[in-house]
Parts: C-alpha cells; sequence; structure tokens
C-alpha cells in the first residue's frame, strides 16, 4: 500500500469555496467518503463551524451550476447534484454526485485516472488550504501524476507535497466523520 499526502493553498479570490474558509477560519469541511469511476465521482463530506458560516456555505457550495472540485480556470462542463443530508444550525452533511468527470481536472479524476481502481481518499478544507491523504494499491512513480495536477492548477492555487511513501499508522486519523 502506497500512501500520498499533499495540499492545495489558495490565496484569496482564487475559489469562492476556499475564499469561504478563509474568510471564516474556523469552518471545517471533512470527506467521508469519495468514490470515483472513469466518468462519475460521489461524495460525502460533513462541514462544521459558525452558523452564519453555514448559512454562507449553502449559498456557494450548494450551487449544481458550480464545481466545488474543478483546479483550473475553465471549470468543467459536467453536472453536479447537491443534496443535504443533515442539517444542523452549525452543521452540514452533503452527498455530492458529479456526472461526466473525464472532463474535469479535479483531484479524484485526476488520481484515478492516473493509479486506476482501488483509491482511497481522505481531504480537509480549512482556512485557504485543502488537505488530501490518498491510499494507493499501486507502487508507481508519482511524478507524472504531481506534475499533472500541478498543470491544471488556475492562479492562486499551489501545490505542496507533504508525504510520499508507505501509508503511516491510520490509528491516530481514525475518527467519526459525522458528529454525534
Amino acid at each position: 500500500m502506497k500512501e500520498f499526502a499533499f495540499t492545495l493553498r489558495f490565496t484569496a479570490g482564487a475559489d469562492p469555496v476556499m475564499d469561504l474558509f478563509q474568510e471564516y477560519p474556523t469552518l471545517r469541511l471533512r470527506n467521508a467518503t469519495c468514490t470515483v469511476t472513469g466518468n462519475s465521482m460521489w461524495r460525502i463530506d460533513h462541514v462544521d463551524g459558525p452558523a452564519d458560516a453555514i448559512s454562507a456555505f449553502d449559498d456557494v457550495f450548494l450551487d449544481d451550476g458550480r464545481c466545488n472540485e474543478c483546479l483550473d480556470e475553465h471549470r468543467c462542463s459536467g453536472t453536479r447534484e447537491y443534496q443535504v443530508l443533515d442539517r444542523r444550525p452549525a452543521a452540514r452533511t452533503v452527498y455530492t454526485y458529479h456526472d461526466q468527470t473525464d472532463r474535469c481536472c479535479a483531484v479524484p479524476a485526476i488520481v484515478t485516472d492516473y493509479i486506476g481502481d482501488g483509491v482511497v481518499f481522505e481531504s480537509e478544507r480549512t482556512d485557504g488550504t485543502y488537505r488530501w491523504r490518498v491510499l494507493s494499491p499501486v507502487e508507481t512513480c508519482l511524478d507524472p501524476l504531481f506534475d499533472d495536477l500541478e498543470s491544471t492548477l488556475r492562479t492562486g492555487v499551489q501545490l505542496d507535497v507533504d508525504h510520499l511513501g508507505g501509508a503511516e499508522p491510520w490509528q491516530d486519523k481514525i475518527q467519526p466523520v459525522f458528529p454525534q
């Protein structure tokens, strides 16, 4: 099992969703699950923070005309569907279905295209950062993958590779994504 972790850093104004996390530093989104096929992606995310931040999050994140995962300038032409599974004053759990990811410059689509099946994703958005941790069932050189990711980034987004190698112990990483 190979693990790699990286961080996407967004400057203010580079992305409307990430701007929310900069405006509300205690706002946090964690990915509960992400499944990708050759042409589609399903995700469940949990976001929590102050009630006014959650209200602003709803306005920006739940707009199905916007791709919340696109890294490039032009954004993808795929279709998206967002459904709120759990609505609390200071939290949301959101299901996302994204079709036509083959035309989308999103981390899960790019990684799955490069590695293939069996990839597991963990992600978190806070402040101006979007952190990814990926488990891969194959040993392969990741330089071309990171080159591909970096080449898709729009102005104002920077890629930092945090960890490459064997899977680090997950015992401290396992935590419930959904509130109790």
